[in-house]
Protein backbone atom coordinates (compact mmCIF):
# COMPACT_ATOMS: atom_id res chain seq x y z
CA UNK A 1 0.00 0.00 0.00
CA UNK A 2 1.34 3.55 -1.01
CA UNK A 3 1.50 6.12 1.77
CA UNK A 4 -1.18 8.08 2.44
CA UNK A 5 -1.62 11.71 4.21
CA UNK A 6 -2.28 11.47 7.60
CA UNK A 7 -5.94 13.37 6.60
CA UNK A 8 -7.87 12.03 3.19
CA UNK A 9 -10.84 13.56 2.10
CA UNK A 10 -13.30 12.83 -0.87
CA UNK A 11 -16.49 14.50 -2.31
CA UNK A 12 -18.72 13.06 -4.80
CA UNK A 13 -21.93 13.94 -6.48
CA UNK A 14 -24.38 15.40 -3.73
CA UNK A 15 -27.08 12.83 -2.56
CA UNK A 16 -30.00 13.24 -4.51
CA UNK A 17 -32.47 10.73 -2.37
CA UNK A 18 -33.68 12.57 0.01
CA UNK A 19 -36.05 9.80 1.82
CA UNK A 20 -35.12 5.99 3.43
CA UNK A 21 -34.47 3.98 0.47
CA UNK A 22 -35.35 0.47 0.19
CA UNK A 23 -31.86 -1.56 -0.02
CA UNK A 24 -33.97 -4.35 -1.93
CA UNK A 25 -35.05 -2.59 -4.36
CA UNK A 26 -32.26 -0.08 -5.41
CA UNK A 27 -29.50 -2.38 -6.17
CA UNK A 28 -27.81 -1.18 -2.49
CA UNK A 29 -27.52 -4.43 -1.46
CA UNK A 30 -25.34 -5.15 -4.53
CA UNK A 31 -23.37 -2.63 -3.72
CA UNK A 32 -22.59 -3.45 0.11
CA UNK A 33 -21.55 -7.09 -1.92
CA UNK A 34 -19.29 -5.07 -3.85
CA UNK A 35 -17.48 -3.53 -1.06
CA UNK A 36 -16.54 -6.86 0.31
CA UNK A 37 -14.63 -7.63 -3.27
CA UNK A 38 -12.71 -4.39 -3.03
CA UNK A 39 -8.74 -4.88 -2.34
CA UNK A 40 -8.52 -0.89 -2.54
CA UNK A 41 -8.73 1.00 0.57
CA UNK A 42 -9.87 4.60 -0.91
CA UNK A 43 -12.24 3.02 -2.88
CA UNK A 44 -13.64 0.90 -1.14
CA UNK A 45 -14.32 4.15 1.44
CA UNK A 46 -15.65 6.10 -1.11
CA UNK A 47 -18.22 3.76 -2.25
CA UNK A 48 -19.60 3.17 1.52
CA UNK A 49 -20.01 6.74 2.35
CA UNK A 50 -21.70 6.96 -1.32
CA UNK A 51 -23.80 4.10 -0.52
CA UNK A 52 -24.96 4.96 2.97
CA UNK A 53 -25.97 8.12 1.87
CA UNK A 54 -28.23 6.78 -0.96
CA UNK A 55 -29.72 4.20 1.58
CA UNK A 56 -30.38 6.62 4.14
CA UNK A 57 -31.33 9.38 1.92
CA UNK A 58 -29.13 11.72 3.56
CA UNK A 59 -27.77 14.88 2.46
CA UNK A 60 -24.31 14.41 2.54
CA UNK A 61 -21.98 11.69 5.03
CA UNK A 62 -18.46 11.23 6.49
CA UNK A 63 -16.20 7.94 7.13
CA UNK A 64 -13.29 8.71 9.40
CA UNK A 65 -10.91 5.54 9.35
CA UNK A 66 -7.92 5.16 11.51
CA UNK A 67 -5.23 2.36 9.98
CA UNK A 68 -1.92 2.79 9.83
CA UNK A 69 -2.71 7.23 9.03
CA UNK A 70 -6.21 8.78 9.62
CA UNK A 71 -8.57 8.54 6.25
CA UNK A 72 -11.44 11.03 5.76
CA UNK A 73 -14.06 10.31 3.18
CA UNK A 74 -17.03 12.28 2.30
CA UNK A 75 -19.75 12.42 -0.50
CA UNK A 76 -22.28 14.97 -0.32
CA UNK A 77 -22.66 18.86 -0.36
CA UNK A 78 -22.15 20.14 3.27
CA UNK A 79 -23.66 23.24 4.93
CA UNK A 80 -20.35 25.40 6.47
CA UNK A 81 -21.85 24.69 10.32
CA UNK A 82 -22.65 21.25 9.74
CA UNK A 83 -18.44 20.33 8.44
CA UNK A 84 -17.65 22.39 11.53
CA UNK A 85 -19.24 20.04 13.68
CA UNK A 86 -18.62 17.00 11.90
CA UNK A 87 -15.22 18.00 11.53
CA UNK A 88 -15.00 18.23 15.80
CA UNK A 89 -16.57 14.53 16.16
CA UNK A 90 -13.97 13.25 13.86
CA UNK A 91 -11.33 15.10 15.42
CA UNK A 92 -12.01 13.78 18.97
CA UNK A 93 -12.36 10.58 18.17
CA UNK A 94 -9.08 10.47 15.87
CA UNK A 95 -7.03 11.66 18.40
CA UNK A 96 -8.01 9.31 20.78
CA UNK A 97 -7.88 6.18 17.97
CA UNK A 98 -4.64 7.53 17.58
CA UNK A 99 -3.33 7.96 21.09
CA UNK A 100 -4.82 4.48 22.73
CA UNK A 101 -6.62 1.52 21.44
CA UNK A 102 -10.58 1.58 21.78
CA UNK A 103 -12.81 -0.80 22.71
CA UNK A 104 -16.72 -1.22 23.00
CA UNK A 105 -18.48 -4.16 24.55
CA UNK A 106 -19.80 -7.27 22.19
CA UNK A 107 -22.01 -5.34 19.52
CA UNK A 108 -24.12 -9.00 19.53
CA UNK A 109 -25.08 -7.87 23.12
CA UNK A 110 -25.64 -4.24 22.95
CA UNK A 111 -26.24 -2.19 19.66
CA UNK A 112 -23.60 0.66 18.78
CA UNK A 113 -24.67 3.95 20.47
CA UNK A 114 -25.63 6.58 17.83
CA UNK A 115 -24.49 10.12 18.48
CA UNK A 116 -27.64 12.43 17.58
CA UNK A 117 -28.23 16.46 16.93
CA UNK A 118 -31.19 18.03 15.95
CA UNK A 119 -31.42 21.31 14.78
CA UNK A 120 -34.54 23.07 12.61
CA UNK A 121 -33.13 22.40 9.47
CA UNK A 122 -31.34 19.28 9.65
CA UNK A 123 -30.34 16.23 11.97
CA UNK A 124 -26.81 14.56 12.59
CA UNK A 125 -26.40 11.36 13.79
CA UNK A 126 -22.58 9.84 14.14
CA UNK A 127 -21.45 6.24 15.07
CA UNK A 128 -18.44 4.04 15.60
CA UNK A 129 -17.09 1.77 12.87
CA UNK A 130 -15.80 -1.38 14.73
CA UNK A 131 -13.09 -4.37 13.67
CA UNK A 132 -14.44 -7.82 14.52
CA UNK A 133 -12.48 -7.39 17.73
CA UNK A 134 -14.84 -5.05 18.91
CA UNK A 135 -12.15 -2.47 18.50
CA UNK A 136 -13.32 0.83 17.19
CA UNK A 137 -11.51 1.72 14.07
CA UNK A 138 -13.68 4.99 13.17
CA UNK A 139 -16.82 6.91 12.73
CA UNK A 140 -19.68 7.15 10.12
CA UNK A 141 -21.71 10.25 10.43
CA UNK A 142 -24.79 11.80 7.96
CA UNK A 143 -26.52 14.86 7.33
CA UNK A 144 -29.97 14.05 7.58
CA UNK A 145 -32.62 16.52 6.54
CA UNK A 146 -35.22 17.32 8.68
CA UNK A 147 -37.95 14.81 9.92
CA UNK A 148 -35.78 12.19 8.98
CA UNK A 149 -36.09 10.13 12.55
CA UNK A 150 -34.36 6.90 12.13
CA UNK A 151 -36.90 4.05 13.55
CA UNK A 152 -35.76 1.01 15.08
CA UNK A 153 -35.65 -1.24 11.60
CA UNK A 154 -33.32 2.16 9.99
CA UNK A 155 -31.22 2.29 13.61
CA UNK A 156 -30.89 -1.45 13.40
CA UNK A 157 -29.56 -1.21 9.82
CA UNK A 158 -27.33 1.74 10.12
CA UNK A 159 -25.40 -0.57 12.97
CA UNK A 160 -24.93 -3.24 11.04
CA UNK A 161 -23.73 -0.62 7.70
CA UNK A 162 -21.03 0.46 10.41
CA UNK A 163 -20.50 -2.94 11.61
CA UNK A 164 -19.77 -4.33 8.09
CA UNK A 165 -17.91 -1.31 6.94
CA UNK A 166 -15.56 -1.40 10.15
CA UNK A 167 -14.99 -5.27 9.75
CA UNK A 168 -14.26 -4.59 5.68
CA UNK A 169 -11.69 -1.71 5.98
CA UNK A 170 -9.85 -3.02 9.21
CA UNK A 171 -9.68 -6.38 6.45
CA UNK A 172 -8.31 -4.50 3.79
CA UNK A 173 -6.25 -1.83 5.85
CA UNK A 174 -5.10 -5.60 7.13
CA UNK A 175 -4.61 -7.02 3.82
CA UNK A 176 -2.55 -3.51 2.77
CA UNK A 177 0.11 -4.12 5.04
CA UNK A 178 0.15 -8.23 4.86
CA UNK A 179 1.12 -7.26 1.00
CA UNK A 180 3.37 -4.04 2.09
CA UNK A 181 5.64 -6.88 4.93
CA UNK A 182 5.63 -9.14 1.52
CA UNK A 183 7.02 -6.83 -0.89
CA UNK A 184 9.75 -5.88 2.14
CA UNK A 185 10.86 -9.52 2.47
CA UNK A 186 10.96 -9.83 -0.96
CA UNK A 187 13.07 -6.45 -0.78
CA UNK A 188 15.38 -8.11 2.33
CA UNK A 189 15.94 -11.66 0.80
CA UNK A 190 17.24 -9.75 -2.66
CA UNK A 191 19.07 -7.86 0.03
CA UNK A 192 19.94 -11.10 1.51
CA UNK A 193 21.44 -12.85 -1.97
CA UNK A 194 23.18 -9.67 -2.70
CA UNK A 195 25.42 -9.49 0.62
CA UNK A 196 25.71 -13.14 0.69
CA UNK A 197 26.85 -13.48 -3.43
CA UNK A 198 29.35 -10.63 -3.01
CA UNK A 199 32.30 -9.14 -0.57
CA UNK A 200 32.76 -5.69 -2.06
CA UNK A 201 32.26 -3.42 0.03
CA UNK A 202 31.73 -0.94 -2.13
CA UNK A 203 28.41 -2.84 -3.83
CA UNK A 204 27.57 -3.98 -0.70
CA UNK A 205 27.03 -0.56 0.44
CA UNK A 206 25.34 0.68 -2.46
CA UNK A 207 22.77 -2.24 -2.58
CA UNK A 208 21.79 -1.08 1.19
CA UNK A 209 21.35 2.18 0.40
CA UNK A 210 18.98 0.72 -2.85
CA UNK A 211 17.21 -1.53 -0.20
CA UNK A 212 16.94 1.51 2.28
CA UNK A 213 15.09 4.12 -0.02
CA UNK A 214 12.65 1.58 -1.83
CA UNK A 215 11.00 0.11 1.51
CA UNK A 216 11.18 3.11 3.46
CA UNK A 217 10.03 5.31 0.20
CA UNK A 218 12.44 8.06 1.20
CA UNK A 219 14.15 10.84 -0.98
CA UNK A 220 17.15 10.32 0.14
CA UNK A 221 19.66 7.85 2.02
CA UNK A 222 23.09 7.55 3.18
CA UNK A 223 25.32 5.15 4.84
CA UNK A 224 28.66 6.30 7.35
CA UNK A 225 31.37 4.60 8.59
CA UNK A 226 32.66 5.40 12.13
CA UNK A 227 36.48 6.40 11.57
CA UNK A 228 37.41 5.82 15.24
CA UNK A 229 41.19 7.46 14.74
CA UNK A 230 39.99 10.50 13.70
CA UNK A 231 36.37 10.48 15.62
CA UNK A 232 34.60 10.99 12.29
CA UNK A 233 31.57 9.99 10.40
CA UNK A 234 32.64 9.48 6.48
CA UNK A 235 30.02 9.15 3.85
CA UNK A 236 30.69 6.20 1.99
CA UNK A 237 27.59 5.87 0.23
CA UNK A 238 24.66 8.23 -0.43
CA UNK A 239 22.01 8.27 -2.80
CA UNK A 240 19.76 11.04 -3.83
CA UNK A 241 19.55 14.69 -5.89
CA UNK A 242 23.15 15.84 -3.79
CA UNK A 243 24.67 12.30 -3.28
CA UNK A 244 28.03 13.31 -5.57
CA UNK A 245 28.94 16.01 -3.32
CA UNK A 246 28.76 13.83 -0.23
CA UNK A 247 31.39 10.64 -0.62
CA UNK A 248 34.09 11.03 1.24
CA UNK A 249 32.81 14.08 3.11
CA UNK A 250 33.00 13.50 6.60
CA UNK A 251 31.32 14.91 9.53
CA UNK A 252 32.81 15.04 13.39
CA UNK A 253 31.05 12.29 15.38
CA UNK A 254 29.78 14.51 18.02
CA UNK A 255 27.61 16.59 15.16
CA UNK A 256 24.00 15.68 14.30
CA UNK A 257 21.53 13.45 14.58
CA UNK A 258 23.72 10.91 12.74
CA UNK A 259 26.54 11.67 14.88
CA UNK A 260 23.89 11.31 17.86
CA UNK A 261 23.21 7.76 16.79
CA UNK A 262 26.68 6.70 16.16
CA UNK A 263 27.62 7.94 20.03
CA UNK A 264 24.27 6.82 21.64
CA UNK A 265 23.78 3.48 19.31
CA UNK A 266 20.23 4.35 19.40
CA UNK A 267 18.04 4.74 16.72
CA UNK A 268 16.07 8.47 16.00
CA UNK A 269 13.22 10.10 14.25
CA UNK A 270 13.09 13.77 13.51
CA UNK A 271 9.94 14.59 11.19
CA UNK A 272 10.79 18.68 11.33
CA UNK A 273 14.32 18.04 11.43
CA UNK A 274 15.51 21.96 11.53
CA UNK A 275 13.71 21.94 14.67
CA UNK A 276 15.20 19.14 16.11
CA UNK A 277 18.23 20.32 18.34
CA UNK A 278 20.38 17.83 17.65
CA UNK A 279 20.10 18.59 13.80
CA UNK A 280 23.17 20.02 12.33
CA UNK A 281 22.96 22.19 8.65
CA UNK A 282 26.75 21.97 8.04
CA UNK A 283 26.10 19.10 5.28
CA UNK A 284 22.72 20.93 3.97
CA UNK A 285 25.03 24.13 3.41
CA UNK A 286 27.68 21.96 2.16
CA UNK A 287 25.66 20.88 -0.82
CA UNK A 288 22.69 22.88 -1.01
CA UNK A 289 20.46 19.76 -0.01
CA UNK A 290 17.05 20.39 2.37
CA UNK A 291 16.71 18.28 4.58
CA UNK A 292 13.28 17.97 6.37
CA UNK A 293 12.97 15.19 8.27
CA UNK A 294 15.29 12.25 9.24
CA UNK A 295 15.16 8.49 10.39
CA UNK A 296 19.01 7.05 11.76
CA UNK A 297 19.57 3.36 12.73
CA UNK A 298 22.78 2.46 13.92
CA UNK A 299 25.15 -0.42 12.31
CA UNK A 300 26.29 -2.42 14.78
CA UNK A 301 29.05 -5.52 15.54
CA UNK A 302 28.94 -7.16 18.88
CA UNK A 303 27.25 -3.88 20.32
CA UNK A 304 30.14 -2.00 18.71
CA UNK A 305 28.44 0.76 16.40
CA UNK A 306 30.51 0.26 12.86
CA UNK A 307 27.99 2.74 11.19
CA UNK A 308 24.79 5.50 10.58
CA UNK A 309 22.45 4.35 7.98
CA UNK A 310 19.75 7.35 7.47
CA UNK A 311 17.12 7.98 5.31
CA UNK A 312 16.17 11.74 4.49
CA UNK A 313 12.28 13.40 3.17
CA UNK A 314 9.94 10.86 3.25
CA UNK A 315 7.62 11.20 0.50
CA UNK A 316 4.20 10.81 2.74
CA UNK A 317 3.41 13.44 4.99
CA UNK A 318 2.93 11.15 7.73
CA UNK A 319 6.59 11.17 8.34
CA UNK A 320 8.96 8.18 9.34
CA UNK A 321 7.22 5.98 12.06
CA UNK A 322 8.50 3.18 14.48
CA UNK A 323 7.55 0.71 11.84
CA UNK A 324 10.23 2.39 9.02
CA UNK A 325 12.71 2.27 12.02
CA UNK A 326 11.91 -1.67 12.62
CA UNK A 327 12.99 -2.04 8.73
CA UNK A 328 15.73 -0.09 8.40
CA UNK A 329 17.09 -1.73 11.70
CA UNK A 330 16.87 -5.46 9.69
CA UNK A 331 18.82 -4.18 6.66
CA UNK A 332 21.12 -2.36 9.16
CA UNK A 333 21.45 -5.68 10.97
CA UNK A 334 22.00 -7.29 7.33
CA UNK A 335 24.66 -4.62 6.07
CA UNK A 336 26.58 -4.61 9.41
CA UNK A 337 27.59 -8.17 9.69
CA UNK A 338 28.39 -8.25 5.52
CA UNK A 339 30.41 -5.27 5.68
CA UNK A 340 32.36 -6.74 8.62
CA UNK A 341 32.82 -10.12 6.65
CA UNK A 342 33.63 -7.93 3.56
CA UNK A 343 36.23 -6.16 6.12
CA UNK A 344 37.93 -9.44 7.41
CA UNK A 345 37.64 -10.95 3.98
CA UNK A 346 40.21 -7.92 2.94
CA UNK A 347 42.05 -7.92 6.02
CA UNK A 348 42.84 -11.74 5.40
CA UNK A 349 43.72 -11.21 1.62
CA UNK A 350 46.31 -8.60 2.78
CA UNK A 351 47.96 -10.65 5.18
CA UNK A 352 47.77 -13.53 2.72
CA UNK A 353 49.44 -11.31 0.03
CA UNK A 354 52.09 -10.07 2.71
CA UNK A 355 53.06 -13.51 3.96
CA UNK A 356 53.84 -14.37 0.17
CA UNK A 357 55.85 -11.47 0.20
CA UNK A 358 58.04 -12.26 3.22
CA UNK A 359 58.11 -15.69 1.87
CA UNK A 360 60.00 -14.34 -0.92
CA UNK A 361 62.02 -12.33 0.93
CA UNK A 362 62.89 -15.36 2.84
CA UNK A 363 63.81 -17.24 -0.39
CA UNK A 364 65.75 -14.84 -1.76
CA UNK A 365 67.62 -14.04 1.18
CA UNK A 366 68.47 -18.30 2.22
CA UNK A 367 69.45 -18.34 -2.19
CA UNK A 368 71.88 -15.28 -0.95
CA UNK A 369 73.45 -17.08 2.02
CA UNK A 370 73.74 -20.46 0.61
CA UNK A 371 75.80 -18.56 -2.51
CA UNK A 372 77.60 -16.49 -0.90
CA UNK A 373 78.43 -18.52 2.12
CA UNK A 374 78.31 -22.49 2.14
CA UNK A 375 77.81 -22.78 -2.08
CA UNK A 376 81.21 -20.89 -2.83
CA UNK A 377 82.93 -22.55 0.07
CA UNK A 378 81.94 -25.74 -1.30
CA UNK A 379 83.39 -24.58 -4.71
CA UNK A 380 86.88 -23.75 -3.13
CA UNK A 381 86.75 -26.91 -1.48
CA UNK A 382 86.48 -28.46 -5.06
CA UNK A 383 89.25 -26.58 -6.61
CA UNK A 384 91.33 -26.78 -4.13
CA UNK A 385 91.56 -30.92 -4.02
CA UNK A 386 91.55 -30.82 -8.04
CA UNK A 387 94.97 -28.66 -7.07
CA UNK A 388 95.91 -30.99 -4.02
CA UNK A 389 95.26 -33.93 -6.58
CA UNK A 390 97.92 -32.44 -9.12
CA UNK A 391 100.46 -31.39 -6.27
CA UNK A 392 100.27 -34.50 -4.66
CA UNK A 393 101.76 -35.78 -8.38
CA UNK A 394 104.66 -33.35 -8.26
CA UNK A 395 105.52 -32.54 -4.58
CA UNK A 396 103.39 -34.74 -1.95
CA UNK A 397 105.33 -33.23 1.07
CA UNK A 398 103.65 -29.92 0.39
CA UNK A 399 99.69 -31.45 -0.40
CA UNK A 400 99.94 -31.80 3.99
CA UNK A 401 100.25 -28.20 4.36
CA UNK A 402 97.39 -27.58 2.15
CA UNK A 403 95.37 -30.60 3.60
CA UNK A 404 95.25 -28.44 6.70
CA UNK A 405 93.74 -24.96 5.22
CA UNK A 406 91.32 -27.42 3.41
CA UNK A 407 90.56 -28.24 6.38
CA UNK A 408 89.75 -25.19 7.98
CA UNK A 409 87.41 -24.10 4.91
CA UNK A 410 85.14 -27.28 5.36
CA UNK A 411 84.99 -26.83 8.38
CA UNK A 412 84.14 -22.66 8.07
CA UNK A 413 81.33 -23.93 5.31
CA UNK A 414 79.73 -26.61 8.19
CA UNK A 415 79.43 -23.71 10.43
CA UNK A 416 77.68 -21.55 8.28
CA UNK A 417 75.48 -24.26 7.08
CA UNK A 418 74.37 -24.61 11.22
CA UNK A 419 73.91 -21.02 11.36
CA UNK A 420 71.58 -21.28 8.35
CA UNK A 421 69.92 -23.54 9.42
CA UNK A 422 69.64 -22.30 12.82
CA UNK A 423 68.21 -19.10 11.74
CA UNK A 424 65.55 -20.94 10.16
CA UNK A 425 63.73 -22.68 13.28
CA UNK A 426 66.14 -23.22 16.15
CA UNK A 427 65.36 -26.41 17.91
CA UNK A 428 66.80 -24.97 21.26
CA UNK A 429 64.15 -22.61 21.31
CA UNK A 430 61.52 -25.32 21.90
CA UNK A 431 63.65 -27.16 24.27
CA UNK A 432 65.28 -24.87 26.29
CA UNK A 433 63.31 -21.36 25.66
CA UNK A 434 64.42 -17.89 24.44
CA UNK A 435 67.59 -16.99 26.18
CA UNK A 436 69.45 -19.86 25.45
CA UNK A 437 68.62 -19.81 21.86
CA UNK A 438 69.87 -15.95 21.75
CA UNK A 439 72.88 -17.41 23.22
CA UNK A 440 73.61 -20.13 21.10
CA UNK A 441 72.54 -17.78 18.24
CA UNK A 442 75.46 -15.15 19.46
CA UNK A 443 77.72 -18.22 20.13
CA UNK A 444 77.35 -18.87 16.04
CA UNK A 445 77.57 -15.28 15.11
CA UNK A 446 80.74 -14.32 17.08
CA UNK A 447 82.59 -16.90 15.18
CA UNK A 448 81.44 -15.78 11.62
CA UNK A 449 81.50 -11.90 11.71
CA UNK A 450 83.14 -9.11 11.77
CA UNK A 451 82.01 -7.18 14.10
CA UNK A 452 82.16 -7.47 18.01
CA UNK A 453 79.22 -9.31 19.69
CA UNK A 454 78.17 -7.82 23.02
CA UNK A 455 75.72 -9.84 25.05
CA UNK A 456 73.61 -9.04 28.49
CA UNK A 457 70.86 -10.97 29.42
CA UNK A 458 69.00 -12.18 32.42
CA UNK A 459 68.42 -15.62 33.11
CA UNK A 460 64.84 -16.61 32.23
CA UNK A 461 62.35 -15.51 30.53
CA UNK A 462 58.76 -16.27 31.06
CA UNK A 463 56.60 -16.40 28.03
CA UNK A 464 55.00 -18.96 25.72
CA UNK A 465 56.82 -20.57 22.88
CA UNK A 466 55.30 -18.32 20.09
CA UNK A 467 55.89 -15.16 21.78
CA UNK A 468 59.93 -16.21 21.63
CA UNK A 469 59.65 -17.27 18.40
CA UNK A 470 58.27 -13.81 17.51
CA UNK A 471 60.96 -12.37 19.83
CA UNK A 472 63.58 -14.30 18.21
CA UNK A 473 62.77 -13.62 14.43
CA UNK A 474 62.41 -9.86 15.89
CA UNK A 475 66.14 -10.08 16.92
CA UNK A 476 67.95 -12.35 13.93
CA UNK A 477 66.00 -9.47 11.61
CA UNK A 478 67.89 -6.59 13.34
CA UNK A 479 70.80 -8.29 13.35
CA UNK A 480 70.74 -9.08 9.58
CA UNK A 481 70.03 -5.94 8.84
CA UNK A 482 73.12 -4.30 10.53
CA UNK A 483 75.08 -7.44 8.83
CA UNK A 484 73.95 -6.03 5.48
CA UNK A 485 73.97 -2.61 5.67
CA UNK A 486 75.27 -1.30 9.17
CA UNK A 487 79.13 -1.37 8.49
CA UNK A 488 79.35 -2.12 12.30
CA UNK A 489 82.29 -2.46 14.61
CA UNK A 490 80.45 -3.01 18.09
CA UNK A 491 76.97 -4.52 18.29
CA UNK A 492 74.48 -4.97 21.69
CA UNK A 493 72.02 -7.43 22.55
CA UNK A 494 70.08 -6.78 25.44
CA UNK A 495 67.62 -8.56 27.28
CA UNK A 496 66.62 -6.62 30.88
CA UNK A 497 63.11 -6.10 32.75
CA UNK A 498 61.51 -3.68 34.75
CA UNK A 499 57.92 -3.57 36.61
CA UNK A 500 57.08 -6.77 34.80
CA UNK A 501 58.16 -5.29 31.54
CA UNK A 502 60.97 -7.26 28.96
CA UNK A 503 63.34 -4.82 27.04
CA UNK A 504 64.78 -6.64 24.21
CA UNK A 505 67.34 -4.31 22.79
CA UNK A 506 69.83 -4.58 19.69
CA UNK A 507 72.30 -1.79 18.81
CA UNK A 508 75.28 -0.70 16.89
CA UNK A 509 77.68 1.84 16.24
CA UNK A 510 77.28 1.54 12.40
CA UNK A 511 76.90 4.53 9.61
CA UNK A 512 73.23 4.92 10.65
CA UNK A 513 70.34 6.05 8.37
CA UNK A 514 67.43 8.24 7.57
CA UNK A 515 64.82 6.16 9.25
CA UNK A 516 61.53 8.74 7.54
CA UNK A 517 62.99 7.97 3.86
CA UNK A 518 62.55 4.22 4.45
CA UNK A 519 59.69 3.69 6.26
CA UNK A 520 56.60 1.75 5.67
CA UNK A 521 58.38 0.90 1.82
CA UNK A 522 58.89 -2.89 0.94
CA UNK A 523 62.07 -2.98 -0.14
CA UNK A 524 65.51 -3.59 0.80
CA UNK A 525 66.20 -2.68 4.77
CA UNK A 526 62.89 -1.12 4.79
CA UNK A 527 61.17 -4.63 4.29
CA UNK A 528 63.08 -5.89 7.57
CA UNK A 529 61.68 -2.53 9.65
CA UNK A 530 58.64 -3.37 8.25
CA UNK A 531 58.73 -7.15 9.36
CA UNK A 532 60.06 -6.46 12.64
CA UNK A 533 56.93 -3.83 13.14
CA UNK A 534 54.33 -6.07 12.27
CA UNK A 535 55.75 -9.16 14.41
CA UNK A 536 55.53 -6.79 17.67
CA UNK A 537 51.77 -6.11 16.78
CA UNK A 538 51.26 -10.02 16.42
CA UNK A 539 52.65 -9.59 20.34
CA UNK A 540 51.26 -7.04 21.46
CA UNK A 541 54.69 -5.20 22.05
CA UNK A 542 55.74 -1.49 21.30
CA UNK A 543 58.70 -1.35 19.13
CA UNK A 544 60.85 1.64 18.85
CA UNK A 545 63.39 2.85 16.11
CA UNK A 546 65.90 5.13 16.95
CA UNK A 547 68.88 5.75 14.06
CA UNK A 548 72.05 8.71 14.11
CA UNK A 549 74.27 9.89 10.85
CA UNK A 550 76.51 11.84 12.52
CA UNK A 551 79.10 11.38 15.25
CA UNK A 552 79.63 10.85 17.94
CA UNK A 553 76.24 9.37 18.79
CA UNK A 554 76.21 7.20 15.22
CA UNK A 555 74.49 4.07 14.57
CA UNK A 556 70.69 2.12 15.05
CA UNK A 557 69.01 1.48 18.09
CA UNK A 558 65.97 -1.37 17.55
CA UNK A 559 64.15 -1.84 20.99
CA UNK A 560 61.40 -4.17 21.77
CA UNK A 561 59.12 -3.68 24.92
CA UNK A 562 56.77 -6.73 25.99
CA UNK A 563 54.77 -7.00 29.02
CA UNK A 564 55.14 -10.39 31.19
CA UNK A 565 52.96 -11.83 33.55
CA UNK A 566 55.82 -12.45 36.31
CA UNK A 567 59.18 -10.63 36.75
CA UNK A 568 62.22 -12.34 35.98
CA UNK A 569 65.58 -12.01 37.99
CA UNK A 570 68.22 -10.22 35.77
CA UNK A 571 71.91 -11.31 35.35
CA UNK A 572 74.88 -9.48 34.49
CA UNK A 573 76.62 -9.41 31.22
CA UNK A 574 77.70 -12.63 29.39
CA UNK A 575 80.55 -11.53 26.98
CA UNK A 576 83.06 -13.23 25.35
CA UNK A 577 86.10 -11.31 23.38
Amino acid sequence: MSEQPSVQQSISSPATVRRFTDPAKSGIVDDFLDLAASRNLDAMLSKAIGTVVRLFGAEAGSILFHGRSLYRVRSGVFRSQVLGRIQHWEDVIGKRLQTANWRIADSTKLPLSISKLTTPSLILVNIPLVSNTNLVVGSLSLVLPPGSELDTHQRDLLTRSAEGIGQMAALIADLEIAQQRLEQMNVFYKVGQVLMSTLDVNRLLAETMRSATEVIDAGAASLMLVDEDNEQLVFEVSLGSRSHTLRQQSIPIDEGIAGWVARIGEPAIANNARTDPRFSHRVDVRTGFLTQSIAAVPLKIKGRVIGVLEVLNKYSDTGFDQEDLRLMSSIAAQAAIAIENARLYQQVRYERDHIILAQEEVRRELNRKLHDGPIQMLSAVCMSLDHLERMNEVNPEAVRSQIDALRDLVNRTARDARTILFELRPLILETQGLVSALAQYVSQLRDSESFKLHFQTVERVNCEPKIAGTIFSIVQEALNNIRRHANARNVWLMLETRDKQLTVTVRDDGKGFDLSEISGRYENNSFGITNMRERAELIAAELKIDSRTEPSNRGTSVQLFLDLPQPVAAKGWLEQS
